[in-house]
């Protein structure tokens, strides 16, 4: 269900072609192989992955449409061809919304969305990352002094990896807030979290897919929970994700 035939077979060659061109600008070669992507780097490192159907799981098409560039960041990624800093060497600094907005809505894959507050890494005057929180939420599982925060966003600068950056920025806040624990969710079409992971956060559940009304023209995605409400099919088709991972991160464990 994540994607209609008619889609399916009129835009899917089209975008691809695209996106592979726009990968070769990043000195990324691509094979596209039926619907599976091959992605390779002269570092002899290869990534692949397939464009999400009604039968197969996968990166989400409608992104591919509408934002290669930051799914072009994530691939970058992965073939490991981004330029490392370490997180020692850059410091904290609190981000007003406006420059969180700017950074999240330049490079995060999802955008920026409503915040508490941020954190941002600096290395040499310049942005390199912004985590994003909410307000603390008080909790059956944690004391009573203690609360819980969500990292509602977090992303580096395209082609820059801030190794060990997440880490700082959770104990930072976590520091700051007194927190009890903060939580986040994953997209499971794009990542299994491994980078949460490795920075203390462990997995406590899954969530089911939610649903989307993506707009043939632009791809942008509105959600869609309410399934006895009509839609137009000559402007909308209906996508899935495959849910999310959700994770926690609790201080001192």
């Amino acid at each position: 269900m994540a994607i209609n035939k008619d889609v399916l077979e009129i835009e899917l060659k089209k975008y691809l072609i695209e996106f592979k061109n726009f990968l070769k600008t990043k000195n990324i070669n691509v094979l596209i192989n039926g619907n599976k992507i091959i992605c390779s780097s002269n570092n002899n490192l290869t990534f692949s992955f397939s464009i999400a159907d009604e039968i197969n799981e996968g990166f989400p098409f409608d992104l591919i449409a509408a934002k290669p560039g930051k799914l072009a960041a994530i691939i970058q990624s992965k073939l490991k061809l981004n330029k490392k800093i370490f997180a020692r060497n850059c410091q904290i600094k609190k981000i007003d919304k406006q420059n969180a907005i700017k950074f999240l809505n330049q490079y995060h894959l999802m955008n920026s969305t409503q915040s508490s507050s941020n954190l941002g890494l600096i290395y040499k005057d310049e942005l390199l990352a912004v985590a994003s929180f909410s307000k603390g939420r008080k909790m059956n599982r944690l004391p009573e002094n203690k609360r819980s925060y969500e990292l509602i966003r977090f992303c580096c600068m395209e082609g820059i990896t801030v190794t060990g950056g997440l880490t700082k920025l959770i104990k930072k806040f976590c520091k700051e807030k007194n927190a009890g624990d903060v939580m986040t969710y994953i997209d499971k079409q794009l990542s299994q979290g491994e980078s949460f992971i490795k920075a203390g956060f462990k997995k406590i559940g899954e969530t089911t897919p939610e649903y989307f009304l993506v707009n043939k023209k632009t791809f942008e995605r509105i959600p869609f929970k309410n399934f006895n409400e009509k839609f137009d099919t000559k402007l909308f088709y209906l996508t899935q994700n495959s849910g999310n991972i959700k994770l926690v991160y609790t201080p001192d464990e």
